[in-house]
């Protein structure tokens, strides 16, 4: 499929320049619109909070705050933009999950940052959620806290199980697999149908002129052994299927992918 609509999911974080930055790049590179979504949240007051805390200047302050935050970082999107033929800003209030889900539904891939931010004085806030992993409609590109290089894929692993969530992360990966200087595989070593495990993998990418090498197999220790072959590699992406199971709006993550997600350093690109 090709990737014709990128949505950044932006916060007043440190990290916000390097996520506008790789969906700048890649907006060039897949000659594709680009989506900068800011949500602005209301912060949250704990329990017996009295006085200057909850009087309306106090309020007013914070709004204000959020505000000039918020303006600031239009003028520099705006800039950054500036060469792009077609990207949008957009500014929301709500809940950052459910709005960034919003656009990712008519989008092609979601990016998003790791590291987690408060509230309080960050009225703007985005965090690694769970539930965008599982909830998007399109694959998702997570960027881990402290990532600067820009761009991204040009040495990719592939997580590989003959599994549901596997396959769609493939699928959904190939223009950054088919632009990308070296691909790796990570197979999973128990699956018996094939000899040697991830050769179909192999087959099935050179049809899309994607040349690949299995780097090796895992077996228990899944999400260590994705993480020590990524860095053994070199790469600077991680394409993985995302597994779990949903609770309501909870997500509850499946081991390897709860490990990766919490521990990486490397970019991830994931799909539910």
């Amino acid at each position: 499929m090709a990737i014709k609509c990128i949505v950044v999911g932006q916060s007043s974080d440190a990290l916000r320049h390097t996520r506008l930055q790789m969906g700048i790049d890649l907006a060039k590179r897949f000659d594709a619109h680009l989506n900068v979504v800011c949500v602005g949240e209301r912060p949250d007051y704990p329990a017996g909070m009295i006085g200057r805390a909850m009087s309306l200047a106090y309020l007013d302050e914070i709004a204000g705050a959020a505000k000039q935050r918020i303006e600031a970082m239009k003028l520099e999107t705006q800039e950054a933009c500036a060469g792009l033929p077609s990207w949008e800003w957009h500014v929301e209030q709500g809940a950052v999950d459910e709005i960034i889900a919003h656009y990712a539904n008519l989008a092609d891939l979601l990016i998003f940052g790791q590291a987690p931010l408060t509230h309080g004085d960050a009225t703007i806030s985005l965090e690694v959620s769970d539930y965008l992993v599982m909830a998007a409609s399109c694959v998702t590109l997570l960027v881990p806290d402290g990532w600067q290089a820009v761009p991204v894929g040009q040495r990719i692993l592939i997580a590989w199980k003959n599994s549901k969530e596997a396959i769609s992360a493939v699928r959904n990966s190939l223009p950054f697999l088919c632009d990308a200087h070296s691909t790796f595989i990570l197979a999973d070593a128990h699956d018996e149908r094939v000899d040697p495990p991830g050769s179909e993998l192999v087959a099935y990418l050179k049809r899309h002129d994607v040349q690949a090498e299995i780097y090796g197999t895992t077996g228990g220790a899944g999400g260590e052994a994705i993480l020590n072959a990524a860095r053994d590699c070199d790469c600077d992406l991680i394409v993985m299927g995302a597994t779990g199971r949903t609770s309501l709006r909870a997500m509850i993550l499946g081991g390897a992918t709860d490990h990766v997600l919490r521990e990486t350093s490397i970019p991830l690109l994931l799909r539910h």
